[in-house]
């Protein structure tokens, strides 16, 4: 136990607030940009961006704790960019909890920061390690788990009976294969919440040798708030919350020996006001309607990389739709409709296809880029709001479900199977457990009012115009007390955006291939 005056002392010092930079006025905020040599060339920022910029530039490290949706990447790109602007050679490595996350980056990098480079780290170990020390960038992006993969060893010793082995890093060896980056970008860096994971040890080794870390989130933990300190200590070294976890848990909970022997940790829930201006030290927190500025409805497009091993059924399939298409004669609506729908099938990861006695059969392939941008948007989002997912085929429903129940994530379903839809949607609504609505664009665009949710994903896009439009209303509707956002999940080289821009344009995207009034070769850019 600690002596009673250490805690007294950890828990009276006086620490740093940044809140009162959120009371700046937009002008306020620019004069204090413009004082800045040189002047920063930031584009269009948001307020909260721009004190977020400011408060980077001038700390070096810290951690930014804005909700889904309030451009944390773009703050972090653009005190890279201004650093570059002022004649320093930034290097940053930036670590993501999820593959779609790195298309992400690169994506705004090649929108939003044209004069920024960016190499995506997302091959096998021998092409990430040959990346990182022959390619030349000021920003690399990788997966948590494939820099893990780099580097770890196996436990030496031996392993009694069929237990699972054991892996641990070397921290000089981490240190020497990132020696270049002087800048170190966490996102979702609750990932490294568990002191004794890999994720942590290899971050913590890496950021002992860099000048600036930035830790991204907006949900920087859960149930647990010992997952506070290893994030934070990943930042300032134990300046805001502790050089030890023990000197946190003396402050913070209470400790008592559990069922087993070992302690148990609980929380001081009386003390939870005084930890949130503890940790202001070292970050500052937005939520969605603390940003003044932002839209009150906002669109992002998710823009995901085909599969390499979905190439070979899609291209396939494109060539039966295109010589179906082109065929002289009359043309086969049933085969043409069959190819077509088979290819927005593919495009969200399985295939429908007739089994021995004529029954149809769903064929998963293993890798689905869209499940796993739905898992890192359910991971991202606030703990008050909810989300809606539309799809449009019901395979697609079976498949969201499963993850989501993988993910402990609890969520209604929708379907055409369902014997009680209206008490699942009535679940959705009243249990704060509920988070994630899974509902087909059809069932889910008329007469329904779900605006408890105000985050929309469009998982498959509507079969028409009115559907997506009737589908958007459920969510942003009288009623609605936050932001909006919608998200499109969009893999590349698939009908997916075609079908977007059709839905858009209040075309079917189906007649205009018929018609020529939509290139067929469209469905393959």
């Amino acid at each position: 136990m600690l002596n009673k005056q250490v805690v007294e002392n950890f828990l009276s010092r006086k620490l740093e607030n940044f809140d009162w930079m959120k009371t700046q006025s937009r002008d306020e905020l620019l004069d204090a940009i413009n004082q800045l040599t040189p002047k920063p060339d930031l584009g269009k920022l948001w307020d909260h961006q721009l004190v977020c910029f400011l408060i980077l530039e001038s700390l070096k490290r810290f951690m930014l704790h804005i909700d889904m949706g309030g451009g944390k990447t773009r703050i972090s790109l653009s005190l890279l960019r201004y650093r570059k602007q002022r004649g320093e050679r930034p290097k940053a490595i930036v670590f993501v909890p999820y593959i779609t996350a790195i298309d992400s980056w690169v994506g705004e990098i090649r929108d939003n920061f044209p004069d920024l480079t960016c190499v995506p780290l997302h091959g096998t170990t021998e092409e990430n390690f040959h990346a990182l020390f022959t390619q030349k960038a000021e920003v690399f992006v990788m997966c948590y788990q494939s820099a893990v993969a780099m580097l770890w060893e196996p436990i030496k010793g031996k392993r009694k009976g069929k237990s699972k082995k054991k892996w641990t890093l070397d921290p000089e060896f981490v240190r020497e294969v990132f020696a270049k980056f002087d800048t170190l970008i966490m996102d979702e860096i609750h990932a490294c919440k568990d002191i004794g994971s890999l994720y942590y040890k290899m971050c913590r080794a890496i950021s002992a040798q860099c000048e600036y870390a930035i830790g991204l989130t907006g949900t920087p933990f859960g149930k647990d708030m010992q997952d506070l300190w290893p994030q934070f200590y990943l930042i300032d070294f134990g300046e805001t919350l502790g050089d030890t976890m023990g000197i946190f848990r003396a402050a913070f909970f209470n400790e008592s020996r559990n069922y087993w022997g070992g302690f148990e940790f609980k929380f001081k829930k009386k003390l939870f006001t005084k930890l949130q201006e503890v940790i202001k030290h070292s970050s500052i927190r937005y939520a969605i309607d603390e940003l003044r500025d932002m839209p009150q409805k906002k669109y992002v497009k998710k823009l995901l990389q085909r599969p390499e091993a979905w190439d070979v059924y899609y291209k396939k399939t494109f060539n039966e739709l295109k010589e179906a298409i082109k065929a002289p004669g009359k043309v086969s609506h049933t085969l043409v409709n069959s190819k077509y729908l088979m290819l927005r099938q593919i495009s969200s990861g399985f295939m429908t296809l007739k089994g021995e006695d004529s029954s149809k059969v769903q064929i998963r392939f293993d890798e689905n880029p869209k499940l796993e941008a739905l898992e890192e948007l359910v991971a991202a989002m606030p703990h008050d709001s909810k989300m809606v997912v539309f799809h449009h085929f019901v395979f697609t429903n079976a498949m969201i479900s499963e993850k989501l129940t993988a993910m402990k994530v609890g969520h209604a379903r929708v379907w055409s199977g369902q014997r009680d839809p209206l008490g699942e949607i009535d679940r959705f609504k009243r249990d704060p457990n509920c988070r994630v609505l899974v509902i087909n664009a059809k069932s889910g665009s008329s007469s329904l009012n779900l605006q408890v949710a105000n985050y929309c994903v469009f998982f498959e896009q509507p079969e028409g115009a009115i559907d997506r439009e009737q589908a958007e209303r459920r969510v942003w509707r009288p009623g609605q007390t936050k932001r909006v956002f919608y998200y499109d999940l969009f893999v590349k080289g698939t009908s997916d955006y075609p079908k977007f821009a059709s839905n858009k344009q209040g075309e079917d995207l189906l007649k205009r291939l018929l018609d020529g009034g939509v290139s067929i070769d469209d469905l393959m850019e």
